[in-house]
């Protein structure tokens, strides 16, 4: 049996291989950078609610209507459970837009109901790690490539491919609908859905190969061939199942007994018996878990908990392997959601899920596209043993776009300035005082339609009709505002979230400097995107209040080569001190970099443009605003951004990364109310006087 085991892991690897040259998937002759990080695995599943998982909800029910996910438990008692981490739009593509970006919907790319619109170029997560020496595979669902009309488009013409962004290989979905079919049939769905192999459309052999099973194959099959092949490079794999997403299809058969290298999911060749997954035979959509069968619950419950259980045996499966290969030890998991839970049928569907039978929005309000907490609250693991302390609660207020940095800080690269995020690596080790905490968490979201009615839902929060919303957590206390007409008459209602996560009790009244501080920060954390109109992007955004203000900057210097501008904050400088205003005239030697900060005053209220040029990579941030970006995708070409601006002063920082010889260069010019387009003078520059000054 070991002999046949060896033999049909050389031919896969063989197949893989030639597969891999053929499909556009990179294959192992580059020479990566090298990389002492971890292993990085992050599991990111579909309408997952917060209250679906023991550990977080249904342990602690009574009756018979729970579920059990034994191996998620497990994985949560071996590492850390995050209790107030958020998804950034409650619904999927915006969420994955912001979670591979770093950024939160105030500065993504993809906002609102944007399905298939490409994620744009730039320092993703992926294209991090990928240029930091890991090698990086994307599995299942993508949903941010481009899309495709009424006939399919090659996939080497869609702008933003996996592989145009930073993944060495692909394998799954392409297109957001196809998610909602977990049996593909080689393309015959209602939705079209058929797998993508890197560059390649898989069209035959599907038929009865359930997406939970072969991307958990996949998966298995990659890191094999990985750690056999260049074991001494960390790799990334990003595995998105569609499930438990509508239709709540089912496998065909039980979960194959053991797991890991010779048990459990086993990926096979297209002319196997058993094309691309070990369990593609039996009778589509029939096979309900046993603990679940003979319970006295309707079909749709029965589906509902198996596809999570499904989910649940993969994890193990998954796990198995890493100790078979042992690496386990070296392996950072991430397992999360995109959103709150849904109550769906999906395109075709005949089962319409019900999240109140399982409770599966746990003791919150909210479903999928609410802005309530079980809207966008969600159930999130992270395990690497021997780091993050076992049977640990992470409750720091986080969001999904801070993955970016907190992985950036595992693999021992500069976190760039250009995320929105800040590493957890010091909650997740319980390192508290050394956690960064911007302060707030950032929301903006806008659909039809209104709250569920469910009885055990708060009565002010039933039937609410969404339109515009947005959220700021700062602290403890969250601000939400549903149906938002214009910003100075919309309200933020205000709880304690710690202590009130049902939102009970409106806090408004009571708190109004909270609520003027809320209103002024959501206008300096966002900008503007044309294709997502806010009823706010044209308020004005007030500046700060200085106490002693000097005119100047304070410009530090910094050594190294970073292939982005890194947040320098994080960074020790050489020297600083305080300039005129942006001096580039000293020669410094190559790989260097130079962090100016301080406060730009507005003359006048009004509408302004910045325009920026740059010999090598830069980064304005105006407030928390990323107002200007010449990093990673470096342009000599001038930039420009528009912002309204009330009059007084804005903080700014102006980063620049050169790592060539050569003397610096930047220009950062203005336009606005009765200015003509000019460099910014050093008068307009400010820093607040400390007593060393």
């Amino acid at each position: 049996m070991k002999y046949k085991n060896i033999v049909f892991l050389i031919f896969s690897l063989v197949t893989s291989l030639g597969l891999n040259a053929q499909s556009g998937n990179k294959d192992y002759t580059d020479a990566p950078l090298p990389n002492t990080g971890p292993n990085i695995i992050f599991i990111y599943v579909d309408d997952l609610g917060y209250g679906d998982l023991g550990n977080f909800w249904q342990n602690q029910k009574e009756g018979d209507r729970k579920m059990v996910t034994p191996h998620l438990d497990a994985l949560a008692n071996e590492g850390a459970i995050l209790t107030h981490h958020y998804t950034s739009a409650p619904v999927c593509a915006p969420a994955r837009a912001s979670l591979l970006e770093g950024l939160h919907q105030g500065h993504s790319s993809v906002r609102d109901n944007q399905f298939d619109k490409p994620i744009k170029a730039g320092l993703t997560m992926a294209e991090m790690l990928q240029k930091s020496g890991y090698r990086t595979l994307h599995v299942g669902k993508a949903g941010l490539a481009g899309k495709r009309g009424e006939t399919e488009p090659d996939p080497k013409t869609l702008p933003a491919h996996p592989l145009k962004r930073g993944f060495d290989q692909f394998y799954g979905y392409l297109y957001h609908i196809q998610g909602h079919q977990h049996y593909p049939q080689n393309g015959t769905t209602n939705q079209r859905a058929y797998f993508t192999n890197g560059y390649t459309n898989v069209l035959t052999g599907t038929d009865l190969t359930y997406t939970t099973d072969v991307y958990t194959a996949k998966s298995k099959q990659w890191i094999t061939l990985h750690e056999n092949t260049r074991p001494e490079q960390p790799f990334f794999l990003y595995l998105a199942y569609d499930s438990p997403h509508a239709a709540l299809q089912v496998p065909t058969q039980a979960y194959p007994k053991g797991g890991g290298l010779h048990g459990g999911l086993q990926w096979t060749s297209e002319s196997s018996q058993t094309p691309w997954v070990n369990t593609a035979s039996g009778t589509r959509d029939t096979f309900i878990h046993p603990d679940y069968d003979n319970k006295d619950w309707n079909e749709t419950a029965k589906r509902h908990a198996t596809m999570i259980r499904r989910i649940d045996n993969a994890v193990a499966d998954l796990i198995q392997l890493l100790k078979d290969l042992n690496i386990d030890d070296n392996t950072l998991i991430v397992f999360s959601t995109d959103n709150g839970p849904h109550h769906e049928a999906g395109s075709g569907g005949r089962y319409k899920q019900d999240p109140q039978f399982f409770q599966s929005y746990a003791n919150m309000n909210g479903t999928k596209r609410d802005m309530w907490e079980a809207g966008i609250r969600v159930p999130t693991i992270c395990r690497y043993p021997g780091v993050i302390p076992e049977q640990s609660e992470v409750t720091f207020p986080s969001g999904q776009w801070d993955w970016l940095a907190t992985f950036a800080d595992v693999a021992h690269v500069a976190i760039p300035q250009y995320t929105d995020g800040v590493s957890l690596m010091p909650s997740l080790t319980k390192n508290n005082k050394h956690q960064i905490d911007k302060g707030y968490t950032y929301h903006e979201y806008g659909v039809g339609g209104t709250t569920q009615a469910y009885e055990d839902f708060e009565t002010s929060k039933r039937n609410r009709h969404r339109g515009q919303m947005q959220v700021i957590r700062m602290g403890d206390y969250k601000g939400v505002r549903y149906d938002v007409k214009d910003h100075g008459t919309t309200l933020f209602e205000i709880y304690n979230v710690v202590t009130d996560e049902r939102e009970h009790f409106n806090l408004a009244d009571a708190m109004p400097e909270l609520q003027r501080n809320m209103k002024e920060k959501v206008l300096q954390v966002r900008k503007s995107n044309p294709t997502a109109a806010r009823p706010y992007d044209s308020e004005l955004i007030p500046g700060k209040t200085l106490v002693s203000p000097i005119k100047g900057l304070k410009k530090s210097i910094f050594s190294g080569k970073h292939q982005w501008v890194p947040n320098f904050e994080y960074l020790s400088p050489q020297s600083t001190a305080i300039v005129s205003g942006i001096d580039t005239s000293t020669k410094l030697s190559s790989e260097f970099g130079l962090f100016y900060t301080g406060y730009i005053k507005i003359p006048e209220d009004g509408l302004y443009t910045f325009y920026l040029e740059s010999g090598s990579k830069s980064h304005i941030m105006l407030h928390d605003i990323h107002l200007l970006d010449n990093d990673y995708i470096h342009t000599t070409e001038e930039l420009s951004a528009q912002v309204y601006l009330k009059s007084g002063f804005h903080p700014i920082r102006i980063s620049y990364q050169q790592n060539t010889m050569g003397e610096p260069s930047i220009s950062l010019k203005l336009e606005g109310p009765n200015r003509d387009k000019a460099l910014i003078p050093s008068n307009m520059f400010f820093v607040e006087k400390t007593k060393t000054e």
